[in-house]
């Protein structure tokens, strides 16, 4: 018998851990939902939140989402947000797995058919990544935040990939377990856990957007985050780099900030941009989005004000 042409293409799993962060969580749920790519299984694995979100997924669940895509969630307490992510990875059906939080976005409709083509192109890869977005509160764009081909040494001087840009073969969540008593550096520590065995693949592509607000931990938590990802480093064999890693480094930061400003004016000028993302993105003006480009950094909070640019909503054209 012939098979559907959904059945042709390999299912792909979104895990997405959420916590109190109902007025978020709905763009995140949607930018996945307006993925061109089909078949899609999304998973929230909620930790008992009591803002409203749970009635938000119950509704969720009751629509219709059309052909191709399934969704799944549970809501109960649990140890944090490791403890989600390991208890979303064994729900996993997909050979391939997003890992997408409940305040962060897929840039555009063509994430993960990008993502899967080329996994599918590149069969010795167990994981691809791009660029992030970095976004504010109410969705307005901030900056293009890239950063280079995963690689070993980097990871070790603390050059971290954008976590909610990465898409896993399920094999490398079926071996390893995040640590669940980590509660900040989870994602920079995995990339150090699993990224010796497996191989990366870097897409130059916007993939994700990455919500900068009060209560994420890089905003609350920087200074553990930052000292924890140092102890991390040191446990997996960083050494203090020399003058030509450190000059070299620099190098890399410069010419990856002067990258996402590239995207930022491609962006910027780009006729219809608000009808190809998965979000309803703003920019407020190009010399604020200039600047900020090039001397923003993570963990500094970015007040865009706020002036919509484009009004209304923004979607996926058909």
């Amino acid at each position: 018998m012939r098979k559907h042409p959904l059945e042709l293409q390999p299912l792909v799993s979104v895990v997405t851990p959420s916590f109190n962060q109902v007025q978020f969580i709905e763009e995140t749920l949607r930018s996945v939902e307006l993925q061109r790519y089909r078949p899609i299984h999304q998973i929230v694995i909620d930790g008992g939140s009591t803002d409203g979100t749970v009635e938000l997924l119950k509704r969720w669940e009751l629509t219709d989402h059309g052909p191709g895509y399934s969704f799944e969630w549970i809501s109960e307490r649990d140890r944090g947000h490791a403890d989600a992510l390991n208890k979303g990875f064994d729900r996993v059906r997909g050979e391939i797995v997003g890992w997408l939080n409940s305040d962060d976005v897929y840039f555009d409709g063509d994430v993960v058919a990008s993502s899967v083509t080329a996994l599918q192109a590149h069969p010795d890869v167990d994981v691809v990544h791009g660029e992030v977005a970095l976004i504010s509160e109410d969705s307005g764009l901030q900056m293009i935040w890239c950063m280079p081909q995963f690689n070993y040494e980097r990871a070790l001087r603390g050059y971290i990939i954008p976590q909610p840009t990465v898409f896993f073969r399920r094999s490398v969540t079926e071996k390893h377990r995040l640590d669940p008593t980590l509660k900040v550096a989870i994602d920079h520590i995995y990339w150090l856990q699993i990224g010796r065995e497996h191989k990366f693949l870097k897409l130059h592509r916007i993939q994700a957007g990455d919500r900068d607000h009060k209560g994420r931990i890089s905003q609350v938590s920087n200074v553990t985050l930052m000292e924890t990802g140092r102890k991390a480093c040191a446990a997996y064999g960083a050494k203090e780099p020399g003058l030509a890693a450190r000059l070299l480094d620099y190098l890399w930061k410069a010419a990856l900030r002067m990258r996402g400003l590239l995207y930022m004016l491609r962006l910027m000028t780009r006729p219809g941009l608000a009808n190809e993302l998965a979000f309803p993105v703003w920019i407020d003006s190009l010399p604020k989005a200039m600047r900020r480009q090039l001397t923003m950094r993570i963990g500094k909070r970015s007040d865009m004000g706020r002036r919509p640019w484009p009004a209304g909503e923004s979607h996926v054209a058909e």
